[in-house]
């Protein structure tokens, strides 16, 4: 889409009216205020964001519909909204169909990577990573779990119980409650009896508020803790209700940064309250996303502002946030408020750096020591392959360094341990069990290595690891292993040093930064080649032809459907590619045929410098050759292969694929009625009628009839109740208007009437009759100078029908074929007849391709047919056989030689002649068998070296008599 000037449309979906209206009306806001903003500021690269709002009242159906309304009827650029992750689910397929995308600003349970979607909100790793061992260490470890019943709740209290359960914590208590419930006396009993130090509450909803009040009115002085209760819910209820309590997000509108104060002052200034949720931030920030991705990519595409989109850096109100570039994602900061007695949330602790989106959480099946998280075995497997050449590399880069090494994947998990030959201290490496994550929190977030894995930046310190009970004499360093072109690191190098080598360490760490930021390098263009090479890979087996590329002659690459070919075809496959290979034409795309005994295939060739790109695609198995039936005809079965021609055919194809109007040029006897019937065979309208007409052969005071048909009464002669035109009958399908130049000039505009209008009214008659008919024109005329000299031909109409032009090759400009069209003239003569096949001498072939063939394909058939029945039982067609102006043509060629049309023609009036001789001296043939074997079919038939049944079809043809045998 052009990017200069002008509107871009941006789809806004979120609930206006229903359950989760409250909610979603505030990310509603906070889009549109952003949207506000951009273009106040100028827009996206000079265009102005035009917010397209859709209200979908919590129905996750109607989600669906209304986003397909938004793609296909506004035409947006993407989609901002939806809450629940029912809807969001409901309007994948949609976003699949069209190749669209959907920023989705709301907190969800993850377990969900899709293409055509953006996450901007948080996942449990981010609101909980910190938030459960904070509560276990400042407020109990003791927890009851209390959520609404539906799939976000249980999702993220399988999360909470893996960390309480890894941080020493324990589960006392858990129950859900219907949506809406708001009854809680029985569920406060049972959290009484348990005595638990926390609640945590996923209530939504009236719910939630509900909860909280009765929680106050029974005096439960244990505070609830809430990854979902933010500044809407505790807005809805008294102060009172709410202080005391916790909640963790991204964003809390207390935040004291510029950003922020300018974000509320503005939503303040414009809506009148600074009631401002994580979600609604994030919607913000979505629109904020998606305006920058496409100032980066220059256009509206998909996959442009998918790519702008990997690795974008924004400073939003919460501080700077990140979008992954594996998983579409975004880095967030992480705190946690308490609610203070003004029912405002005062943050308590907050992340130093975005933390890295975890969408898949894999769940432990063990215990492990000292908070250890370890992973399926087949998990950590598929990491370490992912990582298995970075890793290999940095081995060998410090493998002469006398420390214990180990590697963390960007999402904090322990992958591998490389010591020097010392063994490493026992009690370290109860730390470093592979598959553990406990680097990332506490204590541990505060070591270099922790730190190093939020803050992608180097870090050291020497204190970290004393607060490890029996690791007092350790210190770690963390280096991001980081090129110079990765937004993110690919994971983080830590470097374990014994007490007292602390000051001899600093020249080798920062060798080993360089040698870290090396080896990163040298794994990201392995990357890039492996996954270009893959993408090839994979992209051309979706091709449903077959690929091979040729360097230097030889076969360098082929896809899986080329591998194919290549073991069922390898002589066809490797005389097509030698030719192609010592073929020094210039053109850079170009397309030639290529059968053997039973397949012909045809091949595009495109030149790229030093390679040859050879698609070969089959046209269909050869049977055994007829009349070609014209309602089937295709253009597989257009006859040729040289390039002109085979281009003509690539545009029949295309036209097609559309609902154009067609327009076909050439001279008399090109074949423009066959590329006509092709079009239509292989259009949408295949099953529906083709009428062709010749508005040249019908009489001027008739055509207007033929085509539009008429009404009792006329004219004299009208048949009795009307008839039907040719627009009627052709109805759905294809009209075919040959010789439109020779139409009446006063009938064209009532043509291009029908043709806009598409209806026509009966000659004699008044009503309108709807038509859907689609129109392949042909002339053998320069309509350009039959509208500018000769005025017998409208421009308005001509542009009408000149949506999609195709100029057909005359037979002079591809004379290559005519030996492969003379061969399948003579095969369908062969089988007509019932004859044996016949084949055409050389020298034959060399006089019919010095001919010019002023009257095209229709002439060579002409000759072929004349030759066919002169060459009578002669199994060769010879020179002997053609006509005499041909022959002759070299010397015809001379000025004052040439015959005129006429001349040339009248041998063709001898062909029902020279047929009917043949016939005569064929009836001989069976008879004169029939007396030598005396009447014995079975005798005669294998004299002649023909079947029974054919023998007895020949001598029902020409009236032959027998006796019984």
């Amino acid at each position: 889409m052009n990017m200069q000037g002008g509107e871009l449309k941006v789809g806004i979906l979120f609930s206006l009216t229903g359950p989760t209206g409250i909610t979603e009306r505030g990310q509603y806001q906070a889009s549109l205020l952003a949207i506000r903003q951009i273009n106040e500021q100028g827009g996206a690269n000079g265009k102005r964001l035009i917010p397209i709002v859709e209200d979908i009242a919590s129905d996750p159906c109607l989600a669906a519909q209304k986003a397909e309304k938004l793609i296909v009827s506004d035409r947006v650029a993407a989609i901002v909204g939806l809450y629940t992750s029912a809807c969001r689910k409901m309007a994948i397929p949609v976003l699949e169909k069209h190749d669209t995308l959907l920023f989705y600003p709301t907190l969800y349970e993850g377990a969900e990577q899709h293409r055509n979607i953006f996450y901007c909100g948080s996942l449990p790793n981010q609101q909980l990573l910190h938030f459960i061992p904070w509560i276990i260490g400042h407020l109990g470890k003791s927890f009851y779990l209390i959520g609404s019943d539906y799939i976000y709740p249980r999702e993220t209290n399988r999360y909470i119980r893996h960390l309480v359960d890894s941080c020493g914590g324990s589960i006392i208590g858990e129950t859900y409650v219907a949506l809406g419930d708001t009854k809680f006396s029985q569920h406060l009993q049972d959290i009484r009896r348990a005595s638990p130090d926390v609640i945590f509450s996923t209530l939504v909803g009236d719910s939630a508020g509900a909860f909280y009040q009765q929680h106050y009115q029974y005096g439960f002085k244990q505070p609830i803790a809430s990854s979902i209760t933010a500044e809407t819910e505790i807005s809805a209820i008294q102060p009172s209700y709410a202080a005391g309590h916790y909640s963790s997000f991204p964003y809390f509108n207390t935040i004291d940064n510029p950003a922020n104060r300018q974000f509320v002052s503005e939503y303040r200034r414009t809506y009148g309250t600074d009631t401002i949720s994580s979600v609604m931030e994030n919607a913000y920030n979505s629109v904020f996303l998606l305006a920058e991705a496409l100032r980066r990519s220059k256009e509206a595409s998909t996959d442009a502002i998918r790519r702008a989109l990997s690795g974008l850096k924004l400073e939003a109100p919460q501080g700077q946030i990140v979008v992954d570039h594996k998983n579409q994602h975004l880095w967030l900061n992480s705190r946690i408020a308490r609610v203070d007695d003004s029912g405002r949330f005062q943050i308590v602790w907050e992340s130093e750096t975005p933390l890295p989106p975890v969408p898949f959480f894999e769940a432990e099946q063990k215990q492990t020591d000292a908070g250890q998280e370890e992973l399926f075995r087949d998990v950590l497997e598929k990491r370490l392959t992912r990582n298995e050449f970075l890793l290999k590399e940095l081995k060998k880069a410090t493998g002469f360094l006398p420390f214990t090494f180990a590697f963390f994947d960007p999402e904090g998990v322990l992958l591998d341990v490389f010591p020097d030959e010392t063994p490493p201290d026992p009690e370290l490496l109860r730390l470093l069990r592979l598959g553990g994550s406990q680097w990332i929190r506490h204590p541990l977030d505060k070591s270099g290595i922790g730190l190093a894995l939020t803050g992608h930046t180097p870090s050291y310190t020497s204190a970290d690891l004393r607060e490890i009970p029996g690791l007092p004499s350790w210190t770690s360093a963390g280096l991001p292993v980081k090129s110079e072109a990765d937004t993110v690191p690919m994971g983080v190098l830590g470097v374990f040093i014994k007490k007292g080598g602390e000051d001899d360490a600093g020249y080798p760490l920062e060798s080993l930064s360089r040698l870290a930021a090396a080896c990163a390098e040298l794994t990201r263009k392995h990357d890039d080649y492996f996954s270009l090479s893959k993408m090839m890979q994979d992209v051309s087996d979706q091709l449903s032809k077959s690929l091979f590329v040729l360097r230097k002659g030889k076969i360098a690459f082929h896809n899986e459907a080329g591998r194919n070919l290549l073991s069922r075809k390898r002589d066809l496959v490797h005389s097509a590619l030698s030719d192609i290979a010592s073929d020094n034409r210039e053109e850079a795309n170009y397309m030639m045929r290529k059968q053997d005994s039973d397949s012909l295939y045809e091949i595009q060739i495109v030149k790229k410098t030093e390679f040859h790109y050879v698609y070969f695609k089959q046209l269909g198995h050869r049977a055994t050759p007829g009349r070609r039936d014209k309602n089937k005809l295709t253009t597989k079965e257009l006859i040729g292969s040289d390039g002109n021609f085979l281009r003509t055919v690539s545009l029949a194809k295309s036209a097609a694929k559309t609902n154009a109007n067609v327009l076909l040029l050439g001279e008399s006897g090109t074949g423009k009625e066959l590329f006509a019937r092709a079009i239509h065979n292989e259009s949408a309208r295949r099953d529906k009628p083709f009428i062709a007409i010749n508005c040249a052969a019908i009489p001027k005071e008739l055509i207007n009839a033929e085509l539009f048909g008429y009404m009792e009464g006329a004219f004299t002669g009208a048949k009795k109740g009307g008839n039907a035109g040719k627009f009627e009958a052709a109805n759905g399908g294809t009209l075919f208007l040959d010789e439109i130049g020779d139409m009446p000039f006063e009938l064209q505009a009532t043509l291009l009437r029908v043709l806009q209008e598409k209806e026509v009214i009966r000659v004699g008659g008044h009503k309108p009759i709807p038509v859907d008919v689609r129109i392949i024109a042909a002339t053998n005329k320069n309509l350009n100078q039959e509208i500018a000299y000769n005025g017998s031909f409208r421009s308005d109409l001509f542009y009408r029908l000149n949506v999609f032009t195709i100029e057909l090759v005359p037979l002079r400009e591809r004379i290559g074929d005519v030996a492969e069209l003379s061969a399948h003239f003579i095969e369908e003569l062969s089988i007509e007849t019932g004859r044996p096949a016949k084949e055409i001498s050389p020298e034959a072939i060399k006089v019919l391709m010095d001919y010019s063939w002023q009257g095209n394909i229709r002439e060579l058939h002409n000759v072929m047919e004349r030759a066919f029945y002169l060459s009578d039982r002669s199994p060769h067609i010879k020179v002997i056989h053609l006509p005499q102006y041909i022959v002759h043509s070299l010397q015809n060629e001379q000025p004052g030689n040439q015959p005129n049309l006429a001349e040339m023609f009248q041998n063709f009036d001898h062909i029902k002649e020279i047929k009917q001789k043949g016939e005569e001296s064929e009836r001989n043939v069976y008879i004169q068998a029939l007396i030598r074997n005396k009447g014995n079919i079975s005798r005669t038939a294998k004299s002649l070296g023909i079947s029974r049944t054919t023998l007895y079809r020949k001598l029902e043809e020409y009236q032959i008599k027998i006796g019984k045998e």
